[in-house]
């Protein structure tokens, strides 16, 4: 496996036994009482520099988060809003808020569908408060799969996509 860094976004290339490719982003929220968002990195994959793998073979997404109270330990997560962009169909299959030590603080299960186009925005209401530290992150994670269109299977892998959150002090 490969990992590329650039500005602050991790790429993975992985060889094509590879099934799961995992990327993230880390952002930080400011301790305050107040309302908050904070914008994340674009983070997904390319399999087009791959010749096996037919034109379309991407997808990046990135998150918007809408944040309430918060403080060294917790965040209040009013919405989550993503941006996908992919250049095919893509199935969403789950999408689960983590706390620090990774339990579910809430899921949307049952995959859905976003159709390919370069702004499709959805907003999904968390309304939790979720427990994090410097150290320990919450998580906003994405399972994702691109239209196969023929392709074989590494051009479109099932992949996690990890949106991390953590306090700026």
């Amino acid at each position: 496996m490969t990992a590329l860094a650039i500005g602050g976004v991790t790429l993975l290339s992985a060889s094509p036994a590879s099934a799961q490719i995992y990327e993230s982003t880390t952002e930080k929220a400011k301790v305050k009482n107040g309302s908050q968002k904070v914008y994340t990195a674009n983070i997904g994959y390319n399999k087009h520099a791959w010749q096996e793998c037919k034109p379309g073979a991407a997808t990046m997404e990135k998150v918007v988060w809408n944040l309430g109270k918060v403080t060294r330990s917790s965040a209040r997560i009013k919405s989550i809003k993503v941006r996908y962009y992919n250049e095919r169909d893509l199935h969403v299959g789950s999408a689960y808020v983590f706390d620090k030590n990774h339990n579910t603080r809430w899921a949307k299960r049952n995959g859905w569908y976003i159709p390919k186009g370069d702004e499709n925005w959805r907003t999904y209401k968390i309304n939790k408060t979720v427990a994090f530290s410097k150290s320990k992150p919450l998580q906003f994670m994405l399972y994702v799969d691109l239209d196969g269109a023929g392709d074989p299977q590494w051009c479109h892998p099932r992949t996690k996509l990890y949106f991390k959150l953590k306090p700026n002090r």
